[in-house]
């Protein structure tokens, strides 16, 4: 045992050299093209553009040395087992919930999916779900809504959130399932952090996914129950070294990809661009596959409109170069928990002045915030994102309406002109 963690700190700090030398190699790069793009003539203006954006996607491209991914951001600080104890030990408890089950009812409250509205959209009819929307009358929540008649599916995006960064949404006909996870604890049935709140309906319920996008493979993140349920009926877009995860399962249709890479996925007549972004972050399931498989966000775009997935992520310089080569974004899916204490949460997980931050780099339209109020995971108080986060909207001048933590079930229109 002994000579096996001595084997782990070497190699960890011949990791840690080596991601060093290569990030500050790749800024220098970044830099040389800069300056050189800068003793061009006005008439190369556009030419220079393009190649510093080249020179970004170099800067910021997916980096694994000694079989493990790494990082590629100078702010990027990988944590001790001495900074994990002392979290352990210093840490808060509690985040400020009550054994009172009626006032996490009130702070936290579900809404029924506006289930017609969604089968509408998507265009499927099944009989099952149908019987079941009919039994769920729509209430206040969709009182002030347009008439489903009224609305053009080709300029709407709708969003439900189900919980940490589990969405449905729906762009342009595209039916999409994001970072799912649907059971009561994160890891099995008796094992884990437990729900909050339930779920407010069940994957059964809704109109079936064509593709589901999974940012990294932590358990909040990656459900195995769902991916089970839903096999090779839909295709899976996942990073870099986690098809094979899926393959162990008797899942095949799972599209693997590296940050920067782009696909095409068809839908009848529709084609949409899948596109996986770097974010700052790391992943594994247990201690022996840490950062074997890389982390992503996604980016959807459609015709005319385009949904960002985050997933988690640190604050990085790599979210203004998505949005000045793919923005601007009509609706960013982005994580406002999980974030105390900052000294140990901040380079994994941003806050909600970070969101906002992201929102701004992206050029989005409208921003929702997810990875809140589900699974306590971190120190801050279970209603502090959304109130940090309305300061920080406020700080930043945002609209009221442009940035918003929903509620829980709540399917959200975004019109998008």
């Amino acid at each position: 045992m002994a000579g096996y963690t001595i084997y782990c700190l070497v190699a960890d700090q011949w990791i840690s050299s080596r991601r060093y030398q290569t990030v500050e190699k790749r800024r220098r790069l970044r830099e040389s093209t800069a300056t050189a793009g800068k003793h061009g003539s006005n008439a190369n203006v556009d030419i220079d553009a393009s190649v510093d954006k080249d020179a970004a996607v170099v800067q910021y491209a997916s980096l694994e040395i000694g079989g493990r991914f790494v990082n590629p951001f100078a702010g990027w600080r990988d944590k001790t087992l001495l900074d994990f104890v002392w979290w352990l030990a210093t840490r808060k408890s509690g985040n400020g919930l009550s054994s009172d089950e009626l006032e996490l009812e009130r702070n936290l409250p579900l809404a029924k999916p506006y289930f017609e509205l969604l089968d509408t959209f998507s265009g499927d009819q099944h009989p099952q779900r149908l019987r079941q929307a009919q039994s769920c009358a729509v209430d206040d929540e969709y009182a002030e809504y347009p008439a489903i008649a009224d609305l053009n599916k080709g300029n709407t995006v709708t969003a439900t959130w189900f919980g940490q960064s589990t969405c449905f949404v729906q762009l342009e006909g595209l039916n999409i399932l994001t970072d799912p996870i649907f059971k009561q604890r994160t890891v099995f049935s008796w094992l884990g952090p437990e729900r909050l709140r339930p779920t407010p309906c069940q994957l059964a319920d809704l109109p079936h996914p064509d593709i589901v996008l999974v940012s990294h493979n932590h358990f909040d993140h990656l459900d195995v129950d769902v991916v089970r349920d839903l096999g090779n009926t839909v295709t899976w877009y996942v990073p870099l070294g986690l098809r094979d995860w899926f393959v162990r399962r008797g899942v095949y249709k799972v599209v693997e990809m590296d940050w920067w890479q782009e696909c095409e996925h068809v839908v009848e007549d529709r084609s949409f661009r899948i596109i996986s972004t770097p974010t700052q972050h790391w992943s594994g399931r247990n201690g022996f596959d840490s950062n074997c498989s890389l982390w992503s966000s996604f980016l959807v775009k459609g015709v005319n409109l385009s949904v960002f997935h985050c997933g988690d992520t640190g604050y990085c310089p790599a979210f203004s170069e998505v949005g000045r080569r793919y923005g601007p974004v009509s609706l960013a899916i982005l994580p406002i928990g999980s974030y105390e204490p900052r000294w140990y949460m901040c380079h994994q997980h941003i806050n909600p002045e970070d969101a906002v931050l992201i929102h701004r780099d992206l050029g989005a339209s409208n921003s929702i915030g997810v990875h809140w109020g589900t699974f306590m995971m971190s120190d801050e108080h279970y209603m502090a994102p959304p109130r940090d986060l309305l300061q920080a909207c406020v700080k930043h001048g945002l609209e009221d309406s442009e940035f918003i933590a929903p509620k829980l079930g709540k399917t959200m229109l975004y019109p998008i002109k």
